[in-house]
């Protein structure tokens, strides 16, 4: 089974019927254009849509946390990850820091336009003004008030 994101949709390539995703993709895709159109397909075709658990996505926002990439990562995301975590499903993703969070998680995940990452990165934070770090994210500087840049450790 695949559990797929967004930009799985948007990408009109067809997956086959075993396929599923969580509710909050289907907020992401607006009614009426072409991915509107393929996911209506693919719901015709045996698309599943299935809310993750609760403990599941709370424990995707611990790894995402642990990777730094959390910030990052839209409802949709978190859902699509607890999901293939749930399910012990491949998730096909373009999106670098799902794949990164689910490389940490052990979820098996696939690109579909590229190739996916190599390696698996673990983030912090630098004020861009006053060279700050940060191993969780905050909008802006505490000290300085200066913009937040994500940087590898």
């Amino acid at each position: 089974m695949y559990v797929l994101d967004t930009s799985a949709i948007l990408s009109a390539k067809f997956f086959g019927s075993d396929i599923a995703i969580p509710p909050a993709v289907l907020k992401e895709i607006k009614k009426g254009g072409m991915a509107w159109r393929h996911l209506q397909y693919m719901k015709a075709i045996g698309l599943k849509i299935i809310s993750p658990p609760k403990d599941a996505i709370k424990l995707v926002k611990e790894f995402a946390s642990r990777t730094g990439d959390l910030p990052s990562l839209s409802m949709a995301d978190i859902q699509a990850l607890a999901l293939a975590f749930h399910l012990k499903a491949t998730l096909l993703t373009d999106d670098y820091s799902m794949q990164n969070v689910a490389r940490e998680m052990k979820i098996d995940c696939k690109g579909i336009m590229q190739e996916g990452i190599k390696e698996k990165f673990y983030w912090r934070y630098r004020c861009k003004s006053c060279g700050r770090y940060f191993d969780e994210y905050v909008e802006t500087c505490p000290i300085c008030g200066g913009e937040i840049k994500r940087v590898r450790r």
